[in-house]
């Protein structure tokens, strides 16, 4: 079977990271798998065929940004 690519964009929940912050106890890892159980359902993926994954994001700041 042939390589297949799917380009998708999604978004995750928008809110602030600090103590009183509605995504304090949600760590970056529990949105990642979030939003790739999303793009897996949208698509009917099989996520057991999935190889690889190339992770992007936009407009990080300060620590995430890693500069």
């Amino acid at each position: 079977m042939g390589d297949a690519y799917i380009y998708d964009a999604i978004r995750s929940p928008r809110g602030k990271g600090r103590s009183a912050g509605s995504l304090h106890e949600v760590t970056p890892v529990k949105l990642s798998a979030d939003l790739l159980n999303a793009m897996k359902r949208r698509n009917g993926l099989d996520g057991h065929a999935v190889e690889d994954v190339i992770w992007g994001n936009a407009t990080q700041v300060k620590e995430q940004g890693g500069c």
